[in-house]
């Protein structure tokens, strides 16, 4: 018995986001009380409470050791307030980078969470 494959005719690269699509560089949180801004290179996110305490700060990519993927240094490209994606739907703060890596950050305690990458 003989068995044929057919492989894929075309290449297929995605490309998540290339630009910048940050609207605010903070995002306030009022009923936890902090402010997230994410610095000018678009790498590290800190959390700053009322009294303008650091309460964590943390670059994903580095301390999560996502590991270099379509680019050397990803930059976020993305960062807002969403719906996590567990059942309990809680609010954090999703990233997206530049070489299409995602995931989001816990607004207590900045653990990131990687979601994917195309």
């Amino acid at each position: 018995m003989t068995t044929i494959s057919y492989g894929q005719t075309k290449t297929y690269t995605s490309h998540y986001i290339e630009k910048n699509r940050i609207v605010k560089d903070t995002l306030i949180d009022k009923s936890l009380g902090y402010k997230f801004i994410i610095d000018k290179n678009r790498i590290v996110i800190s959390a700053i409470d009322k009294k303008g305490k650091l309460i964590w700060k943390t670059n994903p990519s580095v301390d999560n050791k996502l590991g270099e993927y379509k680019v050397k240094i990803p930059k976020i490209v993305y960062f807002a307030f969403d719906s996590d994606s567990s059942k309990k739907k809680s609010e954090v703060i999703w990233i997206a980078y530049n070489n299409s890596q995602f995931g989001f950050l816990d607004k207590k305690t900045g653990k990131f969470t990687f979601e994917g990458q195309d």
